[in-house]
């Protein structure tokens, strides 16, 4: 079962890796990302990140969608990280119902980016994508750690619009 799909630029870290499975109570960390199944360095960082009793587990995209569609699964407890929205958005549109919560953290600064919420910022094309996934029925909020507020879509909106 997903607990979350967490969107976060630096795929795993350590805030990641322990306060989030903590906090989920996940047995497996699932990064979806393209480019890290070819980059060795990456994947050692992972694995040292990965928190004992946890296993990590780095597919691609459509890796991670057929590892999320796949039935013997089911009865884990899945902590999903993707690198962006547009990432997200795949995942979720390929695996049906099994993504509720989009978990948006972790989104640095850059080119046509806003400051939403401490260090996470988001693009017009980022929020455009929020709506998307609001609008297809998942619950989508932004929040840095699992002890600090969570902010709704409306609220990121807001911020987006100062």
């Amino acid at each position: 079962m997903i607990q979350v799909l967490r969107v976060d630029d630096r795929l795993l870290h350590g805030q990641v890796a322990v306060a989030w499975t903590r906090h989920y109570k996940v047995d497996v960390i699932l990064v979806a990302n393209d480019h890290l199944i070819t980059d060795k360095n990456m994947q050692v960082a992972f694995k040292l990140a990965t928190p004992a009793g946890v296993t990590l587990s780095m597919k691609s995209l459509q890796g991670a969608v057929n590892v999320i569609n796949n039935p013997k699964h089911a009865s884990r407890r899945i902590l999903v990280i993707t690198k962006d929205l547009d990432d997200a958005k795949f995942v979720c549109e390929k695996t049906g119902t099994e993504i509720k919560d989009i978990l948006l953290g972790g989104l640095r600064n850059g080119e046509g980016k806003k400051n939403i919420e401490m260090n996470s910022y988001m693009s017009a094309h980022d929020i455009e994508v929020m709506d998307e996934l609001e609008n297809d029925g998942f619950h989508v909020f932004m929040q840095a750690v699992p002890t600090s507020k969570a902010l709704s879509t409306e609220e990121i909106r807001r911020n987006f619009n100062k």
